[in-house]
Formats: C-alpha cells, structure tokens, sequence
C-alpha cells in the first residue's frame, strides 16, 4: 500500500461516516479489493482510519463533550452520563468477542469471501434502516432507562462487523424506542466516541503498528479527519433525505454475486 491508498482509504472513511452505510465496510472493500491488501490488515486498518473522524465529532461537539466530562462525578444524577458509560459497558461485552472472532478468522479468509461477508451484513443494514424509515417519536435524553442505554450497547457492539453500519443501527434502535431523530442522532454520535477509542487502543495492544508505515496511517488518518469535518453537516443533511435502505441492500447483493461470479472467470 501507498501513500495514495492511504489517503484515498481516508476519503472514503472521511465521507462514509455519516452516511449510515458502514464506513468499516466501505474501507475494507476498497483496502481489499481495489488495494489489494490482506483482509486482516484492512480491518486494522480501517479501524485506525476511524481516529480521523472521532477527531471531526470532537471538535464539532467540543463543548458538549467537555460538559459530558465535568458531569462525570455525577454518574448517578445525568442520564446523558450514565447513557455513554452503560452503553460502552455493553457495547465492550459484545463487541470484543466478536472482534476475537473477527481477528482469528480473517486471517484464515480469502478477501473475496470477506467482501461477501461484509456484502451480506450490508443488506442486513439495509432492511433494519427500511423498517426505521418514518419513525418518529418524542422521547429525549431525560428519559432515558437502563433498556434503552443496553440495547443501543449492543447495537454498537454488533457493528464491530464489516457491513453492519454503527450509525444506522444505534439511530435505528433509538428510533424503535420512540426517541426524537434529532435526539437519536446525537446520542448515537456522543455514545460512538469511547467505543471508537477502545477499538483503536485494542487493536493497537492486539497488532502493534508494525504492520503499517507509520506514514501511510498518518496519512489515512489526516485524510479521514479532514474529509470527515468539511461534509458532515451536508452529508447529514443529505442522509435524511436519501434512501440508504435500498442503497446498502442493492450494494449487498452486489458485493455477493462479484464473490459468486469472480471465480467462474
């Protein structure tokens, strides 16, 4: 891989992150199929490219962020507080089992295969998004419980898997909880930045940055930080409107029958 990939990888998580299409799944197809790289590796490496737009979310909601942190002394007083640290602790019980299993098996799987895979969860999205289209309820963050802060850990736990877009399906469960989409939205951003720094410090501690040129995950990372700042605001203005539903379906099938019809070749 070259500085070019790196930076073309960050593109794609930079623009895809706000988009409720699976930025993992994106990155990875593109490491994978059009960079030619390991799927193992690409799954690290799309995981680093996230710091990039954690970087975006932080500075776009600096002030919120920084209330979040003061208010920690007051766990048991702030539902916002007490939503981010549960639904970390869920999202940790289910995620990193599933990132285990992820890392042994992707050493073992031909990227062809992985591109399946991550086509089959990207259709996966795509139906969970159809049934959440037009829901609108008036919940906030006030009434927030214990079962809304754990299914929507487990939700981002389960999106540690290529294909399974974290913000469409922690947006999606809110919304079947009957929360505000406005309000469904900011938690599901507020709630993905301890989860983001956890993955990258595990697959830091589990890998090492041995792998890569500390250049090309710069490069990737900058890149994904700067495309992820200047299009948030319009793309998700512009993912209210679009229909993603049927976009991650026609992609999931898509990515299934290049795997089916690539080895006939």
């Amino acid at each position: 891989m070259d500085i070019l990939s790196s930076i073309l990888a960050g593109i794609i998580q930079g623009i895809t992150e706000w988009l409720p299409i699976s930025s993992t799944g994106q990155s990875m197809i593109a490491l994978i199929d059009l960079i030619g790289l390991e799927p193992e590796k690409a799954f690290s490496f799309a995981i680093y490219l996230h710091l990039g737009t954690l970087l975006a979310v932080l500075f776009k909601m600096r002030i919120e962020v920084k209330e979040i942190i003061l208010k920690l002394p007051q766990f048991r007083d702030d539902k916002l507080v007490q939503f981010i640290v549960t639904s970390t602790i869920f999202t940790a019980i289910i995620g990193l089992p599933v990132y285990w299993f992820l890392k042994e098996n992707f050493k073992a799987w031909q990227g062809d295969l992985v591109t399946a895979v991550i086509g089959s969860f990207l259709i996966l999205t795509g139906l969970v998004l159809y049934l959440s289209k037009g829901m609108m309820g008036n919940r906030v963050a006030s009434e927030l419980n214990l079962l809304d802060m754990a299914i929507a850990g487990i939700s981002q736990g389960l999106a540690i898997l290529p294909g399974i877009s974290r913000s469409g399906m922690t947006i999606a469960v809110l919304l079947f909880r009957n929360f505000r989409q406005d309000e469904s939205l900011r938690l599901s951003f507020l709630m993905s930045i301890p989860a983001i720094i956890g993955a990258i410090f595990l697959d830091i501690l589990q890998e090492g940055l041995q792998n890569f040129d500390y250049i090309l995950v710069f490069s990737g990372i900058l890149a994904s930080f700067v495309f992820g700042y200047t299009t948030i605001d319009i793309l998700l203005r512009f993912a209210r409107r679009a229909r993603f539903d049927l976009f991650c379906i026609a992609f999931g099938f898509v990515a299934i029958l290049l795997y089916l019809v690539i080895p006939a070749l």
